[in-house]
């Protein structure tokens, strides 16, 4: 029986990466604070440590989505990647915005009419539809020559990183099988991540806790000291065994 196991690995490993994000918001709440000069050392290095340990996990959480014991998270995570997604189109519309101004025509020629809390909660299928006619946009006659110019290099990584999570997303919503070697050799290598990550995980958080206590309530408030909530065991161990919302993407 892998499930009980295997979600366990995942979890420390998913909460090890919820952990990094809210140790950074933290360490931006703390550098506006005067002085603590001690506190904002230990935190950043406990940030430190567990962004070296977390550097290797890569894409590990993507390929154990394939592992069938996991199907209770895969829905779960295909919503993150979707997160991640339309993060990156903020980041896209933030940087052309920044550097040609809001107003400029590509603005509205890319970004007119989304609303990005619609599309962060819509189905798989009205982003996946969503996806499609943003790169149409994005393939457009104006908007390639635009891109072409000298000017819009300083865009090109936040263009590629959009590309990318869009592949991310539809590898994740795509699925797949896998050959029982291959399950196993992705069993060992989240097992093995999730133990390097256990103990800078650990030491992040009681390093966060001492940083914050100056501060009333901050580490409560900060969700460094929470857990993820254990998800419950599907029948996924017997196969391991044996509209407003459309609206808004037109």
């Amino acid at each position: 029986m892998h499930t009980e196991t295997s979600l366990a690995a995942y979890e420390t490993v998913s909460s090890a990466r919820d952990l990094t994000e809210r140790l950074s918001y933290a360490l931006a709440e703390l550098s506006g604070k005067p002085g603590l000069t001690d506190e904002k050392g230990w935190l950043t290095t406990g940030i430190d440590r567990l962004n070296a340990a977390y550097a290797e996990v890569g894409d590990l959480l993507s390929r154990v989505m394939l592992l069938p014991e996991l199907e209770s998270v895969r829905e779960d995570h295909l919503r993150s990647l979707q997160q991640e997604a339309v993060d990156s189109i903020e980041r896209l519309q933030g940087g052309i915005m920044f550097h040609f101004g809001a107003r400029a025509p590509i603005v509205e020629t890319l970004f007119g009419r989304l609303k990005m809390p619609l599309i962060r909660r819509c189905e798989s299928a009205d982003f996946e539809k969503f996806c499609s006619d943003f790169e149409k946009r994005l393939a457009s006659g104006y908007v390639t020559r635009m891109f072409g110019e000298p000017s819009f290099d300083l865009i090109r990584p936040a263009l590629d990183a959009l590309y990318a999570s869009f592949g991310a997303w539809r590898a994740g919503l795509a699925g797949g099988t896998l050959a029982e070697s291959m399950a196993q050799h992705l069993r060992d290598e989240l097992d093995a991540c999730a133990r390097r990550l256990e103990l800078p995980s650990r030491q992040a958080r009681l390093l966060a806790e001492a940083a914050l206590c100056p501060i009333r309530g901050a580490f409560d408030a900060s969700g460094i000291g929470q857990r993820s909530k254990r998800r419950p065991v599907r029948n996924a161990t017997v196969d391991v065994e044996a509209s407003e919302e459309h609206e808004a993407l037109n």
